[in-house]
């Protein structure tokens, strides 16, 4: 995990006294932590050219496995700016994170990070929910490949649906960020990259199985020069799955497929055009909520019957960016598409539904970058964007009319430097609604490298807005009814933090306190104008979220790297209640280990989920709503992998090491321990088979 703005003072001042005794004797010997860079904190888009390098013989030999930034390119152009020059607290896992991990869904890298909580509703391919720092799972808006990915029908994007094997690296930028992105960024911004195809062509398939009957298959082909790539992959994955259920002993089953694409091309000299496809289908098998044959006064948990889901998601996109007087003005045209069917079929009372969304985004987008003397730098980007939402409700309780809505978007923004010491940004973004009010948010953030204390303070400050769903908005039927005076949720938020860099750049640490209130809460499940109907309402008051947020990382010896998190987390309803499914407390550590030149990699990581509340339903009648504890765990999982020969790699993995039985939502049970293993074999490229490794 390489993590940019918190780090776990726990961990480091615990380290054993002789890591510090022998620390300059190796000192020769160890690496600084790898810079990285951040695309989604900022609409400049600026791009930095890096060396290229000498390239390796790919019919006769094989350079050993090593780090390469994953923010470089085919043509060798680092996307995004440097993250030290981004005063957002943000965190960034990389591809080479995630396949150390082996993670397969991208929830899973992203728990117990800094202000992160995962919560999952039952099985595998369950509905799996993130937020950031004690908001709503729809107050953080997802990107993927620059394409908004959250459902336009209930404003949440579920993660069981992305696969994390094509990804190239995630960026959390936490805090108030609808001054640059617009509604649904409130708590903050997941930003997902995909891989692109770089280096000669080659092609791999990589088989796994485990527990719960699990199987799992990708295929990928890739490759690219500076004047085009391409990546594209299908990944297939079956199980059996585990009874979610805490009674009975069904097995919930899934199978989720994607198609992933991403290739691009130079048209000319200054002009790129790349494209995106992505093609999601996730089926499961769930189980009903509340037996009404269990006894009354009992709270509804989960129980055992034929239930099932699904998902299709297609994400489409085309950005064409070109580059005039020198570099000096960028302009980029984008066009997006995100389209989601939900389907459900209840065993219990027969009952079905198909709900349809998705949106159409088209949007222009100039930087102009100039200097004001020889250490003032500066950028000035502009943006206009048109969104149109549709969402069809149909099915037993559903009327089947399609709803729609749409907008249009100014934003702009300043970044400056001064003396590569002084960063600074300031955002405002202007909505134009045609259901709703329409709405300005702004932002501002600063960042200061002071390189003789080896710190850098950092803050951020801004307004946020979340429209109503559309799913608030119309209603579905006469059983949930629109509210006509519904209003959008607002927030404003801010953080400070200080960010160490130690020993030489071989560790970092950083603490950073944050604060947010919230206005017109929006309750999606209160009683309705008539008797037996429901509708969603503005709630009184604030909500309260605050916190810190602590994380480090320090490479002990050049394939040697310790790393942690911990978030304190304090989210109050309006009526000063604690949020549910919110941990006040959560914390991470992973502790990476490579040998053989890199050739073989082991990591342990170990998360701990504190006692967290949810609500709870007493039947016959699901009221009232008593508050449970759910009760804290730690996840513990490793992960080995090694590379036989160039093109040859073995992997394995455990899960719920320790076997904890926890719940994240209650009456819901949590997978038990798993294990998994498999092999990759890879043709063609710089390390396929036939070629041989080089010192």
């Amino acid at each position: 995990m390489q993590v940019l703005s918190l780090r776990w003072a726990v961990v480091s001042a615990a380290l054993p006294a002789g890591f510090v005794w022998v620390a300059p004797a190796i000192a020769q010997q160890i690496n600084e932590l790898p810079p990285l860079t951040v695309e989604g904190a900022t609409l400049a888009g600026q791009r930095t050219r890096v060396p290229k390098q000498p390239p390796a013989n790919a019919q006769t030999q094989t350079q050993t496995p090593a780090e390469v930034p994953a923010t470089t390119s085919s043509d060798n152009t680092v996307f995004g700016v440097p993250a030290d020059t981004v005063g957002n607290a943000v965190t960034v896992v990389t591809g080479d994170d995630l396949r150390r991990q082996q993670v397969h869904n991208a929830s899973e890298a992203l728990r117990g990070l800094p202000g992160v909580s995962v919560g999952h509703t039952g099985g595998i391919a369950g509905f799996s929910q993130v937020r950031i720092r004690g908001a709503e799972g729809n107050h953080t808006l997802v990107l993927i490949d620059g394409i908004v990915a959250n459902n336009t029908g209930d404003g949440e994007f579920d993660f069981s649906n992305l696969a994390a094997d094509e990804i190239d690296r995630i960026e959390i930028i936490r805090g108030p960020m609808s001054g640059l992105y617009g509604s649904n960024a409130v708590g903050g911004v997941i930003n997902v990259i995909t891989r692109r195809g770089s280096g000669p062509l080659s092609a791999s398939i990589q088989t796994e199985i485990g527990s719960l009957a699990t199987q799992n298959y990708i295929a990928r082909i890739a490759g690219g020069s500076d004047k085009a790539n391409l990546s594209l992959s299908y990944q297939w994955r079956d199980t059996n799955g585990f009874n979610i259920s805490p009674v009975g002993g069904e097995q919930d089953g899934s199978r989720l497929s994607t198609l992933s694409l991403r290739a691009g091309a130079r048209l000319w000299q200054d002009a790129t055009l790349d494209v995106v496809l992505r093609r999601v289908d996730n089926r499961g098998d769930r189980d009903g909520f509340g037996d009404f044959l269990a006894p009354a006064g009992s709270l509804a948990q989960s129980f055992d019957d034929g239930s099932t889901f699904g998902n299709s998601i297609l994400m489409a996109g085309a950005n064409l960016k070109w580059d005039t007087f020198g570099g000096a003005l960028t302009h980029e045209f984008r066009a997006n598409h995100n389209g989601t069917i939900v389907t459900d079929q209840d065993a219990t009372f027969g009952s079905w539904s198909k709900n349809t969304s998705d949106v159409n985004s088209f949007a222009y987008a100039a930087t102009y970058r100039f200097d004001t003397g020889r250490w003032v730098k500066h950028s000035v980007s502009a943006l206009i964007q048109n969104d149109n939402e549709r969402f069809t409700p149909a099915g037993t309780f559903a009327d089947g009319l399609e709803r729609e809505r749409g907008r249009t978007a100014l934003a702009g923004e300043w970044r400056g430097g001064f003396g590569d010491r002084l960063f600074l940004t300031a955002g405002i973004r202007r909505d134009d609604n045609d259901t709703f009010q329409d709405f300005t948010t702004w932002r501002l953030a600063a960042s200061l490298k002071v390189p003789e204390l080896s710190l850098r303070p950092h803050a951020s400050v801004g307004t946020a807005v979340k429209l109503p769903t559309m799913f608030e908005q119309f209603g579905t039927s006469q059983f949930f009814v629109p509210n006509p005076n519904l209003r959008p949720e607002e927030s404003f938020g801010w953080d400070t933090g200080l960010e160490f860099t130690l020993l030489k750049g071989r560790a970092t640490f950083d603490i950073t306190y944050f604060h947010a209130d919230l206005t017109d809460k929006i309750n999606g499940t209160a009683p309705g104008p008539l008797p037996g109907t429901l509708t969603a309402i503005n709630l009184p008051g604030q909500s309260l979220r605050q916190g810190v947020e602590i994380s480090s990382q320090y490479k002990l010896a050049s394939n040697l790297t310790l790393g942690g998190a911990y978030t304190y987390t304090d989210a109050r309803t309006p009526n000063g209640l604690q949020e549910v499914r919110r941990p006040p407390h959560s914390a991470r550590a992973d502790l990476t280990y490579t040998w053989a030149g890199g050739r073989g990699s082991a990591r342990l990581a170990a998360n701990y989920n504190g006692t967290m509340e949810d609500v709870a339903f007493v039947l016959p009648f699901f009221s009232p709503q008593p508050r449970v504890d759910l009760a804290p765990y730690w996840l513990v999982n490793a992960a080995v992998s090694y590379k036989l020969q160039p093109g040859v790699e073995l992997f394995a993995r455990v899960e719920n090491l320790l076997d904890q039985h926890y719940q994240e939502v209650f009456g819901f049970d949590a997978a038990p321990v798993t294990a998994f293993a498999g092999v990759k074999f890879t043709f063609g490229g710089v390390d396929g088979l036939g070629g041989r490794w080089t010192k």
